[in-house]
């Protein structure tokens, strides 16, 4: 019960987190920028995920 409730809640909050994620990522001076915003949203989605 608690698997199913974590990984409904985790799909809700992966879809309202996605519209700023891409702003944030389009939003990128050049090459770099957009791949030093990459690995921070990478690194922040692995900040709120649970292994099991």
């Amino acid at each position: 019960m608690f698997a199913l409730l974590s990984h409904l809640l985790g799909k809700l909050v992966s879809r309202t987190d996605m519209p700023s994620h891409s702003a944030y990522l389009a939003s990128s001076g050049d090459l770099a920028d957009l791949e030093r915003r990459m690995r921070n949203v990478e690194d922040e989605d692995r900040a709120y995920s649970m292994s099991f």
